[in-house]
């Protein structure tokens, strides 16, 4: 089950939200209004200042989502595809297929978001003085005041010399350049990204320890989810490099059972599904592949029916999504399998199948490799 949801797009990109976005929204929305607005705005009322703290939640979000915009735009006019931006518990994060081709192309993409983040700030900064000038507009200068400086906060915070974090980016992007070795250049900013996030661990918790501050525990879980990511990008650099220039057609499965399409749901379950432990099982018409039979499917159609119905009536079209050429990188068959959330890809051929690939072929080859270490 999915964790995010897409709710609309930007410049063509996907927008979607993680379910934890709603927990650190309403954590920001709830302590503006009982602290910050309480403090701030104290002959408002509880209604009222919840409200405005909402408004501001979402607002900084906003700040948070064109942030990442900002990279991913600087990406795709650099050639690189982007699959689309997730806000959640942490922010918010775009969804990079490909590694960038350059130290320039990785410098640019990672200062993107710090300085539309400063460009924000100063644009609230701006509508805080105006509304400063206005007879009632005390509630919206506090309001911008603390966009502009939540804003600021997020470009410094982001530039701290820290993979994955931008800053972080920035110095891959100059050890790369002067090394001409990515991975080198990847694992020296882990390490400054797991060195920073264990500072932000222990400070926080000596904040929670020290002066009792809940507070302290947002630190502590930032830089707990710092080192985390610190560590996956590198393994996840290491695997891409382990699977790049390496076809789909070398680690396939080639051997594949398959039905025929006119074959009745009764004749798959005993011929195929009770003999054979696959959840799903590609369906053709002569040589050509016309889609995928899961075990759901089956499920979905009442038993009595089954001496009835075909594999062909039950199966919906065949998705570009579940099929791959033999040709392809594997690097790019794992990419697709994370994206849709499936198991397998179908590996196909001018529309005749030629074999399957899964996620366990991949990770069976890596194992082989690390073991022989090659």
């Amino acid at each position: 089950m999915t964790r995010s949801f897409r709710i609309g797009r930007l410049f063509g990109i996907d927008i979607e939200l993680d379910y934890t976005w709603f927990i650190v929204l309403f954590v920001i929305a709830g302590l503006l209004a009982t602290d910050f607005f309480g403090r701030t705005l104290p002959n408002l009322s509880f209604a009222a200042r919840s409200v405005a703290g909402l408004a501001t939640a979402i607002l900084f979000f906003g700040s948070v989502l064109l942030h990442e915009i900002s990279h991913s735009l600087v990406a795709i006019r650099s050639g690189l595809r982007i699959s689309g931006i997730t806000l959640f518990l942490f922010g918010g994060v775009s969804k990079m297929s490909e590694e960038p081709r350059s130290p320039g192309v990785e410098f640019r993409m990672a200062i993107a978001g710090p300085a539309m983040s400063v460009l924000l700030a100063l644009v609230f900064l701006a509508l805080a003085g105006l509304a400063r000038l206005t007879p009632s507009g005390y509630v919206l200068t506090v309001v911008f005041s603390w966009l502009a400086w939540m804003n600021g906060m997020l470009a410094v915070f982001n530039l701290l010399p820290g993979f994955p974090l931008d800053g972080g980016r920035v110095l891959r992007a100059g050890i790369w350049g002067a090394t001409h070795d990515l991975t080198g250049a990847t694992r020296v900013a882990s390490v400054f990204g797991q060195g920073l996030g264990f500072l932000l661990m222990v400070g926080g918790i000596l904040l929670f320890i020290v002066r009792h501050d809940l507070s302290g525990l947002w630190p502590a879980l930032i830089g707990w989810f710092l080192v985390q990511a610190a560590q996956s990008s590198y393994r996840q650099l290491v695997l891409r490099q382990s699977l790049l220039g390496l076809p789909v057609s070398a680690i396939m499965t080639q051997q594949v059972e398959w039905v025929p399409a006119d074959a009745t749901l009764d004749q798959v379950v005993h011929e195929y599904v009770m003999r054979h432990n696959h959840p799903a099982f590609p369906v053709l018409d002569g040589p050509r592949l016309v889609g995928l039979l899961s075990l759901s499917q089956i499920r979905d159609v009442p038993r009595e029916r089954w001496p009835w119905v075909t594999a062909r009536e039950v199966i919906p079209p065949l998705a570009e999504a579940q099929t791959i050429s033999p040709q392809a990188d594997a690097w790019d068959a794992l990419m697709r399998m994370t994206s849709s959330n499936s198991g397998r890809l179908l590996v196909t051929e001018e529309g005749a199948l030629r074999g399957i690939i899964s996620r366990t072929d991949i990770m069976h080859l890596i194992r082989r490799r690390m073991e022989l270490g090659v």
